[in-house]
């Protein structure tokens, strides 16, 4: 049964409540993941129309992009935040008959932010073994214009769905200097359901790590007023430096 926005919250809450007890014990160590992943977007619309855009279409019509991740270690105690921003538009022109012209513009601005709390199984030992919980947001706001001749048709719209989400993560030493990070959630929410996969390949220099992988995050939206399911898959490449 799909959950509600309040359980999600209170689910999201829970999973971060048990770090306080080790708010005042040992220190923090700390990692940050600055990348650039290159999806391929995929969703359906609620009409039932396919829609595909490329890295290579991302690229033409993005306007601005940001993404990146910070974990914090404390012992077992495990947190990670991971963000990604992406603002899109693109504006054609045409005619639809002598003397006749016609443009159309679309801006499509998205947000998706997980944050989860964990236990790591391994902290006694190389590597990482991490079971989470936590929550992933997706804000997704669309705008289209069309104009034809002297006529124009405004079509907008917006998901803004809280899901909770529950996963493993991990490092697995493979060899001097290289190392295997992989990561896998569900959860549901607002959406019928979301999850994710991806794995990377580490490569260390002095306190830097080289990355490059794989990524697919997707999502069944449910109710909505624009797209029944989206979802991002492409290779990921990245710099982590701890600290």
């Amino acid at each position: 049964m799909k959950m509600t926005t309040k359980t999600t919250a209170l689910a999201s809450a829970l999973a971060f409540s048990g770090t306080a007890a080790f708010a005042e014990q040992g220190t923090w160590d700390f990692r940050a993941f600055i990348y650039l992943w290159a999806p391929e977007l995929s969703g359906t619309t609620v009409t039932g129309q396919d829609m595909t855009l490329s890295f290579s279409d991302l690229v033409e019509n993005l306007d601005f992009g940001l993404m990146g991740a910070l974990e914090a270690n404390k012992g077992p105690i495990s947190i990670l935040g991971d963000f990604q921003y992406l603002d899109l538009s693109s504006d054609q022109n045409a005619a639809v008959g002598p003397g006749i012209p016609a443009t159309a513009d679309a801006s499509v601005t998205g947000f998706v932010f997980s944050g989860s709390a964990g236990y790591d199984f391994k902290h006694t030992q190389p590597g990482q073994l991490v079971g989470y919980g936590g929550f992933r947001y997706l804000d997704l706001d669309t705008t289209a214009n069309l104009a034809v001749g002297a006529g124009s048709q405004r079509v907008s719209g917006s998901i803004s769905n809280l899901d909770a989400v529950f996963g493993v993560r991990g490092v697995q030493p493979l060899a001097d200097k290289w190392a295997l990070s992989f990561i896998a959630d569900v959860g549901t929410g607002d959406s019928d359901l979301t999850w994710q996969a991806g794995v990377t390949f580490d490569y260390q220099i002095n306190n830097w790590y080289l990355s490059f992988g794989y990524r697919h995050l997707a999502w069944d939206i449910g109710n909505s007023d624009v797209v029944s399911d989206l979802s991002f898959s492409g290779p990921i490449v990245g710099a982590k430096i701890s600290f």
